[in-house]
């Protein structure tokens, strides 16, 4: 095998291995498409030179080359294509993808014919070289002309980016300028420009540096490039050159001469396997471990696929029932459940189960069993049921690990963390081997519960979190019914004043139907005036568990306006409405909302006090950049407005400006409760101020569940329609 025929093979497999470990990555993706296609080109191509190359009779050097055409027909629109996938402009040039690959089957049903390849003879040392049928000369008009439109597109895509992605189209340039300059040496000897084609070999350089770019989640830079290339240098230099040598002499001792082509063989050889030792190492260590320690592979990927599940769970109950779902059908295990420590007392209780029902499972009071219950906190090993009853504990651990084997448990895995014992779990007889347990089970187990102890405990402190910030919301809506008290008596004394004269007048007019009549229809709306007071009140004091479902927030809007109008300082105030008419429903939580825009309306009514002023309350639908409709509330005043120096703080958990209150001082949390209620809301909260000039607020909302894709912290800047 000659130096020519040598680079083909090289290339080809270069292509191959390229292609199907793109494809393979992501078969969905239109850019690892079209690189596989690309690649599929390259390949027929390479495979096709090599062959040509060592033939050795005209008719079968003939059809080789022809062969090798026809792939080198099809890269110039695979190029391209692959690399408008990569820009992302495939529609803008769709035509021109077509025009080419329209071509290309012209020129490959051409190709088997004469007016391609017309045929082949003795070119300088080449014995069989093509010769150019007339097909073939618009063919390389349009080769050239793709691969320097192709390139020249790269580059531009390299210099309208930034950072890294700028780096990344940088190095296919300059691998798509080696590639195709390389390539091109091929095509003089056609004309019987004695030029050899010694640069086909370079067509390696590019189908390497896309496969990188595309396998990469974060594209090298061009410092990483460098840096990695002198590593690469200095251990070529390390132990390919000093063996190199020794090979030489080697085949000079044994064959009596050096032959050049064998050399190169030998030279790339040996760079191959020091350039990919590491990755053949790893390798090669996998499919051992995986071959001939098939029970080791097992168990530490049942640890990776366990973390893995782990990793991403917070909500208690969601991440017990993973824990014992995961391992019992992993390991075989009959049945299994898990106990969590109850949070008002020392005992341990049932949370979730796999293959076994909770209802009848006893109650574990370990607070009465310090040996067993210290034994446990170690966490450094899982216990066996029958050796525990075997060992010399108190009568107390007796009695609870009686229950346990009683309902059939064969082992226990606590739950340990920092020692604190969490919880544990208890896993009934092992189906794959025969009821028992292994030392390698054992010992998996243990491993498992150190991952599980982690997220467990993750998940209690979130639990903790949750409840926290349910008893600061509470307190904040305390807080809101405390500013309310003062007008709900004045509210309620009012219409009761007049259902107390009608009482007193009632017995000595009872002949007059006119009066009975007129004061009747007053009482009857007084008492639905006190009824429906009291129900806002009651509605928003009691504790609800969120729920969420389709709201109109005019409708919203008006019940705290409503709220807001019992005050008694609402008569220096004018309240100005405009609540825009069909606006979409939002999906939200009613109370939360209420809790959210009563504490706004509050905060602008005490920031225009003594004085007086204008609140202006508007609703509006808006555009968001989004597939879907948004609504906004905004809430003006005439205050004072915030100071420039306190706007960017007054989110801020426990900021507040209001430590000389006309009613009381302020606590700090109740627009801090508000940003985050809008928040879990997948919505956005605002503020416009001036000072001396009042506040706006601007509080955004989806008109239904936004994508999980949406931040919640995504501020959105209104568009009116």
């Amino acid at each position: 095998m000659n130096f020519y025929a040598f680079s083909g093979l090289l290339n080809g497999l270069a292509a191959t291995a390229s292609g199907l470990i793109i494809y393979a990555k992501n078969p969905r993706n239109s850019k690892h498409q079209a690189y596989a296609l690309y690649c599929l080109a390259a390949s027929i191509w390479g495979y096709g030179y090599c062959a040509w190359q060592i033939s050795s009779t005209h008719d079968l050097a003939l059809f080789f080359a022809r062969l090798l055409m026809a792939g080198a027909i099809f890269l110039p629109p695979a190029y391209l294509w692959h690399v408008l996938t990569l820009l992302d402009d495939v529609e803008a040039n769709r035509w021109l993808i077509r025009l080419g690959w329209g071509a290309s089957l012209v020129y490959f049903c051409a190709n088997f014919t004469s007016y391609f390849v017309a045929d082949v003879h003795p070119v300088g040392d080449f014995p069989f070289w093509p010769k150019p049928g007339p097909f073939f000369h618009p063919y390389l008009l349009g080769f050239g002309l793709s691969t320097t439109y192709g390139t020249w597109l790269l580059y531009q895509g390299a210099r309208t980016r930034t950072g890294t992605e700028r780096s990344r189209f940088y190095l296919l340039t300059i691998g798509s300028v080696i590639a195709y300059v390389g390539g091109m040496t091929t095509f003089p000897l056609w004309y019987g420009i004695e030029i050899p084609p010694n640069g086909t070999i370079l067509l390696t350089v590019y189908t390497s540096a896309v496969a990188y770019t595309l396998l990469r989640y974060r594209f090298m830079d061009l410092d990483t490039a460098v840096e990695r290339g002198i590593t690469g240098s200095l251990l070529l230099a390390l132990v390919a050159f000093p063996a190199y040598p020794i090979l030489l002499l080697g085949q000079s001792l044994y064959f009596g001469q050096i032959n050049i082509a064998y050399s190169f063989v030998e030279l790339s050889v040996l760079l191959i396997l020091v350039l990919g030792a590491s990755s053949l190492k790893r390798e090669a260590k996998t499919l051992i471990t995986k071959s001939l320690f098939k029970e080791r592979y097992n168990r530490h990927e049942t640890v990776v696929q366990f973390s893995k599940s782990l990793v991403s769970i917070l909500e208690l109950k969601d991440l017990t029932a993973t824990i014992v779902e995961s391992i019992c059908p992993t390991l075989g295990l009959q049945w299994g459940v898990l106990y969590l420590r109850s949070s008002s007392s020392q005992d341990y209780r049932p949370a979730s189960s796999f293959g076994k029902s909770t209802t009848n499972l006893p109650i574990l009071y370990l607070n009465k069993t310090p040996t067993l219950l210290e034994m446990w906190r170690q966490g450094t090993s899982c216990f066996v049921i029958t050796e525990l009853e075997l060992s010399t504990i108190n009568s107390d651990s007796e009695a609870v690990v009686a229950q346990l084997a009683h309902i059939g448990a064969e082992v226990c895995l606590p739950l340990v963390n920092r020692t604190r014992l969490l919880g544990f779990c208890v896993f009934g007889p092992n189906t794959k081997s025969g009821g028992g347990y292994t030392t390698q089970d054992l010992d998996l187990l243990t491993t498992l519960s150190q991952e599980a102890s982690v997220a467990l405990d993750n998940a209690l402190l979130y639990e903790e979190l949750k409840r926290s910030q349910s008893l600061v919301r509470r307190t904040d809506r305390l807080r809101s019914l405390e500013t309310m008290a003062g007008g709900l008596a004045h509210e309620i004394r009012n219409p009761l004043t007049s259902i107390k004269a009608f009482v007193d007048l009632a017995p000595e007019r009872k002949d007059d139907e006119q009066f009975l009549v007129r004061f009747s229809k007053v009482v009857k709306e007084d008492v639905l005036r006190i009824e429906r007071l009291t129900r806002e009140i009651l509605d928003y004091a009691k504790p609800m568990e969120p729920f969420l479902k389709e709201e109109d927030l005019n409708d919203i809007v008006e019940s705290c306006l409503y709220t807001l109008r019992i005050r008694p300082s609402h008569e220096l105030i004018v309240v100005e409405t405009d609540l825009a008419h069909g606006l979409p429903k939002v999906f939200a939580d009613r109370q939360q909302l209420k809790q959210v825009f009563l504490n706004l309306l509050f905060n602008a009514v005490e920031a225009m006090l003594p004085e007086g002023g204008v609140l202006t309350v508007r609703t509006r639908k808006i555009g968001s950049g989004l597939a879907q409709d948004w609504v906004q509330l905004d809430i003006q005043d005439t205050g004072k407005g915030i100071n420039p120096e306190d706007v960017e703080h007054i989110f801020d958990p426990f900021f507040t400006t209001k430590h000389l209150s006309q009613e009381h001082e302020g606590t700090g949390l109740g627009l801090a409760i508000a940003h985050q209620i809008i928040q879990e809301h997948r919505g956005s909260i605002e503020v416009q101020s001036v000072s001396g000039g009042g506040t706006t607020f601007l509080v955004n909302l989806p008109s239904s569940p936004a994508p999980a894709s949406v931040s919640l912290t995504r501020s959105v800047s209104p568009k009116p329609e």
